[in-house]
């Protein structure tokens, strides 16, 4: 891609809205915050064992789970961005792989709308506005972040240079094979609505091929060891019985990113909105591009609807067992961020309507820095109202907040009675950032002490234990074998038999093989089996009362969070 002057003073003025998410915690917080769901808690210390295992370390596979997983359930072993692993540290591997992911989309997406003939502006703010909605899900691998460049490949070229197919390898190295490869598939049919003429069909064999292959290759031992293997505890995966009325709801849901369920929901409201315009725009053009890429959306709409449907898992029976529990209708839902926006750059472009175009370039902007602010807003909103605030009012507001009553949540904040001090001070402390979320320090106390044991963690997330490599009996994996799901639920049996919530959530899914309590002052978990699985020591957030227990070290290392407990 050529870029002259003034291309690279648009890039730089759309990156920066891109990076308002680490510009906006620096300023506040001095680094950067970072969601822990699937980010802290699995993806970050799956590859720090993995970057172990590249640099010779191939024992520590076994920090997990009692030794009992497999090597073969690491499913990015073989991606060759773990090569970054050789020059950097888990934080800059981490926050390298997070720039790609939104940096890729972007420029991809960008050379897609050039080509389309889209103007400069356009085509950069659709980027940033498919870098931004792909970047909500955060999906595994750089798949989902070249799809623009693999639709660009097949409505352009008729011959691949060395080249595109170095980049197609590698694209498909660095693919999930289930969900990636599959969403690739749904740019067919894409391209017959995009290029009506002169399509060479021997493109589309070059392109998927190559691909494909590469795919397999980075995601073989996967597939050997699945099949192969012992059963995993997918098997037992049961999808949520839904009927035809929630299915549809919650397609639409989740291709508005809506979910009112959360009280962060807010954040995307302007998204929904963007997304709703262009829906009542299509239906209204008479453009033949506009209608077709709408009717394609409500196409993979309606193939969700059917996915959701339970009758899905009916479908795999041994020795394809093992695809239970696979969501496959998150498949369609990689593929319409990209049909979205293509909807986007087609109606900003052909409308002739000033104020309706400026209305869609407020609301694109509007959507892309509001998402962006999502996650550091409520760590800075909190600190500041925390410090400003009676301990009362603060909990008052955190109250209505979580149970989205936010007309009391505004008139409490907005009440100036309600503040006590005057205290601006941003130099903020938060767990959602990198080194805070692992207490690098704190659990270095705790290593020291438990040294090559295994532990148990209670009330705290026992993959921080991992990250500070420490071994462990418990953690969130997405594939392990079913055998250890049984064993260690008879650590938590009682506990779930008085929730049925938990046990749901664990019976039915399981990925994350927790230590679930239902009263910190009335632990019920089964200390002996925990021994049986080889824990020696348990880390909690709280003291435990339990004769089973011998106190090693109360609030460890000077602080009011961790106690650590032999078991006898």
């Amino acid at each position: 891609m050529n870029l002259s002057k003034s291309n690279y003073q648009t890039h730089l003025c759309f990156i920066f809205l891109i990076a308002i998410h680490y510009l906006v915690s620096i300023i506040f917080v001095g680094e950067i915050i970072v969601e822990p769901h699937d980010n802290l808690d699995i993806t970050v210390v799956g590859d720090h064992i993995i970057s172990k295992i590249y640099k010779g370390d191939f024992a520590s596979i076994g920090y997990f789970l009692s030794g009992e997983i497999k090597w073969y359930y690491f499913e990015k072993l073989f991606y060759p961005i773990n090569i970054l692993h050789y020059i950097l540290d888990d934080k800059l591997f981490y926050f390298t792989n997070d720039i790609l992911k939104k940096l890729i989309p972007y420029f991809s997406f960008y050379l897609l709308a050039k080509y389309l003939k889209i103007s400069r502006f356009n085509s950069a703010l659709a980027a940033v506005l498919y870098s931004t909605i792909l970047y909500i899900d955060s999906p595994l691998g750089l798949g989902m972040a070249f799809l623009p460049y693999i639709l660009y490949l097949l409505l352009k070229k008729n011959s691949l240079d060395k080249k595109h197919y170095f980049v197609l390898f590698f694209i498909g190295l660095n693919s999930a094979l289930l969900h990636d490869f599959f969403s690739f598939i749904f740019l067919i049919p894409l391209t017959f609505i995009l290029k009506t003429q002169n399509r060479n069909l021997k493109i589309y064999i070059q392109i998927f091929s190559v691909i494909f292959i590469a795919c397999i290759l980075s995601n073989i031992h996967l597939i050997v060891g699945t099949v192969f293997g012992e059963t995993i505890q997918r098997v037992e995966w049961v999808t949520k019985e839904a009927s035809i009325l929630a299915s549809f709801l919650g397609s639409f849901k989740y291709l508005f990113h809506i979910n009112f369920a959360h009280p962060l929901f807010i954040f995307h409201i302007p998204l929904a909105l963007l997304s709703l315009t262009l829906f009542i725009l299509a239906i209204l053009s008479k453009q033949k591009n506009i209608r077709l890429t709408f009717l394609f959306i409500i196409f993979i709409i309606i193939l969700k609807i059917i996915m959701n449907y339970n009758i899905i898992d009916n479908l795999f029976i041994v020795p394809f067992e093992f695809l239970k529990g696979y969501n496959f209708s998150r498949v369609l839902s990689r593929i319409t961020p990209l049909l979205l926006v293509i909807l986007f750059i087609f109606l900003i472009s052909n409308l002739k309507y000033k104020k309706l175009k400026n209305f869609l370039y407020f609301l694109s902007i509007l959507s892309i820095i509001s998402v962006q602010i999502k996650i550091p807003t409520p760590v800075i909103t909190q600190y500041l109202l925390k410090k400003n605030m009676s301990t009362e009012k603060f909990e008052e507001i955190k109250k209505n907040f979580v149970k989205k009553n936010y007309i009391n949540f505004i008139k409490i904040v907005f009440d100036k009675n309600n503040y006590v001090k005057n205290n601006m001070s941003f130099k903020n402390s938060t767990n959602k950032t990198f080194d805070n979320y692992y207490m690098f320090k704190e659990y270095a106390y705790i290593k020291n002490i438990v040294k090559d044991s295994r532990v148990m963690s209670v009330g705290l997330d026992p993959m921080v234990a991992v990250m500070n490599d420490i071994r462990v009996i418990d953690g969130y994996h997405t594939i392990y074998p079913l055998s250890y799901k049984i064993k260690f639920r008879k650590i938590i049996e009682k506990e779930l038999d008085k929730n049925i919530n938990f046990k749901n959530y664990y019976d039915l899914w399981g990925s994350r093989v927790y230590a679930f309590h239902n009263d910190k002052n009335n632990i019920l978990l089964n200390f002996q089996v925990a021994k049986k699985l080889k824990a020696e020591y348990i880390i909690s957030r709280f003291p435990i009362k339990n004769n089973e227990l011998e106190n090693i070290c109360v609030e460890c290392n000077n602080t009011n969070y961790l106690f650590l407990y032999k078991i006898l």
